[in-house]
């Protein structure tokens, strides 16, 4: 029986490598929207070109049911490959450079990771789903060791636990915001560990969350909650105000918004794994572009769950049902209203 308060605590560290990677790249295009924009003040016509595929290395398993992606500020990008209980680092320009972790529940091995954030230079945590804990790895060195954050028991938790931690972002302090499935909540840690907040609980009104995914801080501390369950999108302030939402669970907006992301001008980007599609909303919820649809090649999706922004209009996308990551360039072009 699983609860919202109790936990254990991980040891040791073990890293896996591997070989090199490539790319493989196609300029096949997604069809773009209907002129659109964020603010009534111009049109804006979008188009996803597909770009690329990241590949596993050649001498290790292909990927197994992927979760999660994300980017640092160097461009390097962390593959979640759940399955294999693993993550794997590219470079800027897609090669492989090394994974870690295996399955166990020592410091550095994994179960089940579900995502990952990179959004601190040098530290990369990992939602270590089945060990219930978030740690910490130095991916600053190119050889990381991993170690448990003070995710343990006695330290940082008030009381509380997590259960089932299934995305995580950072905000410019450094809080953590941590989504849990089961306990329908998000987690709010300072950077050292200590439980702050939690937003949300149980429910469909407004506020509420029910197996909630992806979580993203945007401008001004804005918190955005892919509320799964709720088939809708959530918002809260920095003091974890609710101030809106986006669909509903009778609503066709989303079906399933999994994955979620905040790039420039506070526009945000929902993979809805139900919908098989990737969406972009302004900040105040309307829906600005969509790409994707239901297939196997490139532009089309199964199963998107969760997406990390790049520089220069970059978006990469894991789809898992297709065991897929692959990098999509959004080209944008404005033109003044007729």
């Amino acid at each position: 029986m699983v609860s919202c308060s109790g936990r254990s605590s991980p040891r040791n560290t073990k890293r896996l490598a591997f070989g090199i990677a490539l790319l493989a790249a196609s300029s096949a295009f997604a069809a773009p929207a209907p002129p659109a924009s964020s603010d009534g003040s111009a049109s804006a016509r979008f188009a996803a070109r597909y770009e690329a595929a990241l590949l596993p290395p050649a001498d290790g398993p292909p990927f197994l049911r992927p979760c999660g992606v994300t980017t640092d500020f160097q461009g390097n990008v962390f593959v979640v490959d759940s399955g294999n209980h693993r993550i794997l680092q590219y470079d800027a320009k897609g090669a492989f450079v090394f994974a870690f972790g295996g399955y166990g529940w020592n410091d550095g091995e994994l179960s089940s990771p579900t995502d990952a954030c990179a959004r601190e230079g040098f530290r990369l945590l990992v939602a270590d789903a089945g060990n219930e804990r978030v740690q910490q790895f130095d991916i600053g060195d190119m050889s990381p060791e991993g170690s448990a954050f003070p995710f343990r028991e006695g330290t940082g938790f008030a009381g509380e636990a997590l259960v089932r931690p299934s995305r995580l972002d950072v905000d410019s302090e450094g809080r953590m915001y941590v989504s849990d499935s089961l306990c329908h909540c998000i987690w709010v840690f300072t950077p050292t560990g200590d439980l702050v907040n939690r937003l949300g609980g149980l429910g469909s009104e407004p506020s509420r969350l029910r197996d909630p995914g992806g979580v993203a801080v945007g401008g001004e501390g804005r918190v955005y909650v892919a509320d799964s369950g709720n088939r809708r999108v959530q918002v809260y302030d920095v003091l974890g105000n609710w101030r809106s939402s986006w669909g509903a669970p009778d609503d066709s907006l989303f079906i399933e918004p999994t994955g979620i992301d905040v790039g420039e001008e506070e526009v945000v980007y929902v993979a809805d794994r139900g919908a098989a599609k990737i969406l972009l909303f302004s900040s105040e919820g309307r829906l600005i572009f969509s790409f994707g649809g239901r297939g196997d090649g490139p532009g089309s999706f199964r199963a998107p769950v969760d997406l990390a922004l790049a520089s220069e209009g970059r978006i990469y996308v894991v789809d898992q049902e297709r065991g897929t990551v692959e990098r999509y360039r959004l080209v944008r072009d404005d033109a003044e209203p007729r």
